[in-house]
């Protein structure tokens, strides 16, 4: 993907057009950011921005048969190490829970040789931080030294977990969280989604074009239904029955996982409700989708029990840390008078 079609982290994006350009592409980067802001995409972008046959002001084409097969992860030129190994070189071996030293000690050789059909060698190491100790130490002398014609990329969504030798040594490259206009507008052109999906996977992103595309949105509705039913039932004083009922659903029908998810969707609608309650543009808002029913439920509750609810989530998900009983959480939220 040319880095023109990359979504965000525009500094960047053109700070690395200008050294692909100029023929200064420092040896040895550090790309760092947290998971899902496209670290891996710019990677390989700036793989196929130095090595394309026909690159537009340091942009790769992206048609070309070099960045096409960098792409499709084919180009000899250009290796991905992973700590679960699927390089051909291991692949009679087990799968790692770390990057191992005998994957870095081939690299470190690999790198040592001229390109074999572009212009530069790139090994990308992605999850850094799950560099051995002797591992990390093997690569000390190629990050510091590394032939002209390669270039080594670490990625990390954990940066300061690595050595301080592997940092010191490396030119780092912060990603921020992308934007949701910025994914919204990624969804729409590249991925071909429907409007009214990309508005609300771009909000439930949380800055990671990765989550939006992986979100469940009928999973996620399926909860944010039951989640607002519940605070109905709040604000109107219905029957308690239905909120024994709720209650008992989420104590003892959900595992921990489940069971928190379900706290994480109540606490982006009452976010959202917060945001109504300042006057805030239905734009703004998270669940826009869904903008008539919260103002209803906006005009039913004031700040303070808004915040009072709020407050009761976080011990709750707090309690879950300390393997308080699900049960009795959830009753001690629910019951009480917001």
């Amino acid at each position: 993907m040319p880095f023109a079609q990359l979504v965000g982290n525009e500094r960047i994006k053109k700070a690395l057009q200008r050294a692909v350009i100029e023929d200064r592409v420092a040896q040895s980067l550090l790309m760092a950011g947290a998971p899902g802001v496209g670290k891996y995409q710019f990677a390989v972008a700036l793989a196929q921005a130095l090595n394309c046959a026909s690159s537009i002001e340091g942009d790769a084409c992206g048609v070309c048969v070099s960045c096409l097969r960098i792409e499709r992860n084919e180009h000899a030129d250009v290796r991905t190490i992973l700590r679960e190994v699927k390089d051909p070189n291991f692949k009679k071996e087990q799968k790692s829970q770390f990057i191992r030293i005998d994957q870095m000690r081939l690299m470190s050789e690999q790198a040592q040789f001229r390109p074999y059909e572009g212009r530069r060698r790139v090994f990308i190491i992605d999850e850094a931080e799950w560099l051995r100790l002797e591992a990390a130490n093997s690569i000390l002398k190629t990050l510091e030294e590394p032939p002209a014609t390669s270039l080594v990329i670490l990625i990390t969504s954990k940066p300061y977990s690595l050595l301080e030798t592997i940092r010191s040594r490396c030119q780092m490259l912060n990603f921020a969280p992308v934007s949701a206009s910025e994914i919204e507008e990624h969804l729409l052109t590249t991925k071909k989604m429907q409007a009214v999906e990309t508005k609300l996977r771009s909000r439930l992103s949380q800055g990671s074009i990765g989550r939006a595309l992986e979100i469940n949105l009928d999973g996620y509705r399926e909860v944010r239904e039951r989640m607002l039913a519940i605070v109905e039932t709040l604000c109107s004083n219905q029957e308690l029955a239905k909120l024994l009922s709720a209650s008992e659903h989420l104590g003892r029908k959900l595992e921990k996982e489940e069971f928190e998810i379900h706290l994480d969707t109540l606490m982006v609608l009452l976010s959202d409700l917060f945001r109504l309650k300042l006057n805030a543009s239905a734009e703004s808002l998270t669940n826009a989708d869904i903008v008539e029913r919260l103002k209803l439920l906006a005009e039913k509750m004031n700040r303070d029990q808004i915040s009072t609810l709020v407050d009761r989530i976080e011990e709750t998900l707090f309690g879950q840390i300390r393997n308080i009983n699900k049960q009795l959480a959830i009753d001690s939220m629910l019951m009480r008078p917001l």
